[in-house]
C-alpha cells in the first residue's frame, strides 16, 4: 500500500509529466480498489499508508491539494475507512488553520510596536478579498513571477533602508556606532517582518486551496436524491460522522477560524442537519442545573458550544424564523433557570432532597420571573458577577445577545409574517421567546460586565434603537466600576485558569466572515452579513441619555464589530427548545420532535 499511495502526489512537481498524472492516478486507484475488494481487512493498512504519505503542512499547496483529491477519491470504493479518512483531512486542515491564526496574531502584536511608515504601506491586508492567489503553486511560471515580486518587496525594503542609511552617513559623519547599529537593527527587523508577512500570505493561500478542494468534494457528494427529494441515507450517515468528528476535533480548538465552515456549509444542505447540529451544541452546553454526568463536559467545551450556537444562528441565512425563535427561547430559558438556581442556592441551604431536584421541579413560569421565583426578594442580593463561578452562564447569555443583534427582525411579530418596517420601530411587538431577556440583563450576575464589551455595546445600541430595552445605564455603571478598580465583580479574577476562558469569550466568534477568496464562494450565498438598524445609528444612542463621549465609544465598538465580521459522541443526541418541557428531560430527542 505505501508504494501505491506515494503516487497520489505525482504531477505536482515541475519535473514530472503532468499530462501523465491522471493516467497514473487512475491506475493506482484501480490497483488499490482491487486489493481492497479482495482483502476487505486491508483498510487499516490503507489508512496507515495514507497517514504516512500525507504531506507535511509546510509542503506546497499544489502538492497537498493533489494528494487530498486522491485521498478523498479512495472513499468512492473504500467506504469502510471513511471516518478515519475524514478525521485525517480535518486534522490536517485545522493544523494549518491554527498555524495561520498564530502567525497572524504574532504579526499583529509586532505591528502594534511599529510606527506607521512607507514600509507599512507596502504590506497588504491579508484578509482583504482578492489578496490570495489560488494557483500560487499550481503554475510554475506564475509561482516564479509571484516569488520574484515578493523578493522585490523584501529587496525594496532593504534597498530603501540601505540608501537612507548611506545618506545619513554622508550627511552626518559624526553619528555614533550605537546609532549605526540601531539603523542596521531596524533594517533587519523590517526585512524579517516582510518575510513573515509573505510566509503568512502563502500559508493562507495554501489553506484556501485545501479548503476549497474539500468544499468541492462535499458539494459533489451531498446532493438530494431526485427520486425521494431527500438526502440519501448514506449521505446523512456521513454527516453524522462529520458532526462527531467536529465534536472531537474542531470544537475543543479555539484557534480554529475556518475549518468549522465545513459543517456550516453542510447544515445548509438539509434542514434536519441544522436541527441536529443545534441540538448537539445545546446538548454540549448541558443543563443549567449541573449534575455529575454533565460535569464530564468541561467548561471549555461548554463555552465553545455556546459560542458556536450563537454564531451559527446569527450567521446562517438559511435558518427559518421559527428555528431562530426556538433557539433564542431555549437560550433565554436556560439563563433564567440558571438565575433561579443561583437564587435558590443563596436562599435555601442544600438538603437531603438535593438542590437539583428542587430546581428541576420548578415550572418555567417561575423561571421566567413569575410567581415564586423570588426575583424581587432579598435572596438575589447575595448574587454578584463572578466570571470564574458563572462562566457557562455568561457564555450562554453572550450567545443570546449576539443572536439578538443579528436576528432581531426574526423576533418581531409582524402582520401576516411580513418584513419589519424599519422606519417604524416605536411600537414593535416581540415574540414570547425574548420575554426573559430583561431579567437576565438586569440580574445581579451582571452579564453585560462579563460578556465581550463589543457584544455588550452592540446589544445596547440595537436594543435601544428597536425600543426593546434600554441598558446604557448598566454599561455606564460597569465602566465606572472598572475605572475605579472595583475588584468585586466578574473582572476580579486574578491569576486564575478561568482567565483563559474569559479571553476566549471576548474574542471567539467561530462563524465570523470567511476571508478566503476561493472557499468563500461556497459560503457567501448562505451567509448573513451584518445589517444596520434603520438609517441612523447615532440618534438613538444619544437620545437614550448617553453623553457624546459614550456615543463615540459605542459607535467605535460598532465599527470594530463590523470590521470583525471579520455523530455525536456515543450516539446522536439532540435537545429541544420547547418552552414547556424542562431542559433536563430533553436529551436524546431531536429539535423537530421538541419544537
Amino acid at each position: 500500500m505505501p508504494a501505491l499511495v506515494r503516487w497520489f502526489a505525482f504531477g505536482s512537481h515541475k519535473k514530472e509529466n503532468t499530462d501523465l498524472a491522471p493516467i497514473v492516478h487512475d491506475r493506482m486507484h484501480g490497483l488499490i480498489k482491487e486489493i481492497y475488494r479482495t482483502i476487505p481487512t486491508c483498510g487499516a493498512s490503507l489508512i496507515s499508508a495514507l497517514l504516512e504519505a500525507l504531506p507535511f503542512r509546510t509542503a506546497k499547496a499544489n502538492i497537498q491539494v493533489l494528494f487530498l483529491q486522491n485521498v478523498l477519491k479512495c472513499l468512492e470504493y473504500a467506504g469502510g475507512i471513511r471516518r478515519e479518512v475524514l478525521r485525517m483531512v480535518l486534522n490536517h486542515v485545522i493544523q494549518i488553520d491554527v498555524e495561520v491564526q498564530v502567525e497572524l496574531e504574532d504579526l499583529e502584536s509586532d505591528d502594534e510596536d511599529e510606527e506607521e511608515g512607507e514600509a507599512d504601506t507596502r504590506v497588504v491586508n491579508f484578509e482583504e478579498e482578492g489578496v490570495f492567489q489560488f494557483d500560487e503553486d499550481e503554475d510554475t511560471g506564475g509561482r516564479q513571477t509571484e516569488n520574484k515580486g515578493d523578493e522585490e518587496v523584501v529587496s525594496d525594503i532593504t534597498d530603501s533602508d540601505s540608501e537612507s542609511g548611506s545618506d545619513s552617513d554622508s550627511d552626518s559623519g559624526s553619528d555614533s556606532d550605537s546609532e549605526a547599529g540601531s539603523e542596521i537593527g531596524d533594517q533587519d527587523a523590517a526585512v524579517l517582518n516582510a518575510k513573515a508577512k509573505l510566509r503568512v500570505k502563502k500559508t493562507v493561500a495554501k489553506l484556501d486551496a485545501i479548503m476549497s478542494t474539500v468544499f468541492a468534494w462535499l458539494e459533489k457528494h451531498f446532493q438530494i436524491d431526485p427520486g425521494t427529494n431527500e438526502m440519501p441515507e448514506s449521505t446523512s450517515q456521513m454527516f453524522l460522522q462529520l458532526l462527531d468528528l467536529f465534536n472531537t476535533v474542531v470544537l475543543p480548538t479555539f484557534m480554529s477560524r475556518y475549518t468549522q465552515f465545513f459543517l456550516f456549509y453542510l447544515c445548509a444542505k438539509d434542514a434536519q442537519y441544522s436541527d441536529v447540529f443545534l441540538g448537539t451544541m445545546m446538548g454540549n452546553v448541558g443543563d443549567p442545573v449541573r449534575t455529575n454526568v454533565q460535569e464530564r463536559v468541561s467548561n471549555v467545551e461548554k463555552l465553545a458550544a455556546a459560542s458556536y450556537l450563537g454564531s451559527f444562528v446569527a450567521r446562517a441565512k438559511f435558518l427559518s424564523k421559527q428555528i431562530v425563535r426556538n433557539v433564542m427561547g431555549v437560550m433565554v430559558q436556560w439563563a433564567n433557570t440558571y438565575i433561579d438556581w443561583q437564587e435558590q442556592q443563596a436562599k435555601v441551604p442544600p438538603s437531603k432532597e438535593g438542590l437539583g431536584n428542587r430546581i428541576r421541579s420548578m415550572s418555567y413560569g417561575q423561571a421566567f420571573g413569575g410567581p415564586g421565583t423570588g426575583s424581587g426578594s432579598g435572596s438575589s442580593q447575595s448574587l454578584s458577577a463572578d466570571f470564574e463561578k458563572h462562566t457557562v452562564f455568561y457564555a450562554v447569555t453572550q450567545a443570546a445577545l449576539y443572536m439578538f443583534c443579528f436576528r432581531w427582525r426574526d423576533l418581531v411579530e409582524t402582520v401576516d409574517n411580513g418584513p419589519v418596517i424599519e422606519s417604524e420601530l416605536d411600537d414593535l411587538r416581540w415574540c414570547q421567546e425574548v420575554e426573559g431577556v430583561q431579567r437576565i440583563v438586569f440580574s445581579k450576575l451582571n452579564p453585560l460586565r462579563a460578556c465581550s464589551s463589543a457584544v455588550a455595546q452592540q446589544f445596547a445600541m440595537v436594543a435601544s434603537q428597536t425600543k426593546f430595552m434600554f441598558c446604557y445605564s448598566v454599561l455606564q455603571q460597569n465602566r465606572r466600576k472598572n475605572q475605579e478598580g472595583d475588584n468585586s465583580g466578574a473582572r476580579s479574577v486574578v491569576a486564575s485558569p478561568e482567565q483563559v476562558l474569559r479571553a476566549e469569550l471576548d474574542t471567539f466568534f467561530p462563524f465570523d466572515p470567511m476571508a478566503l477568496p476561493v472557499s468563500r464562494n461556497f459560503i457567501d450565498n448562505i451567509y448573513l452579513e451584518w445589517q444596520d438598524v434603520g438609517s441612523s445609528n447615532n440618534d438613538d444612542a444619544v437620545s437614550d441619555g448617553s453623553d457624546g463621549e459614550d456615543s463615540d465609544r459605542e459607535n467605535k465598538n460598532d465599527e470594530d464589530d463590523d470590521e470583525n465580521e471579520a455523530g455525536v459522541v456515543g450516539q446522536m443526541l439532540a435537545m429541544s427548545i420547547s418552552p414547556i418541557i424542562p431542559l433536563s428531560a430533553l436529551a436524546g430527542r431531536t429539535f423537530d420532535e421538541q419544537f
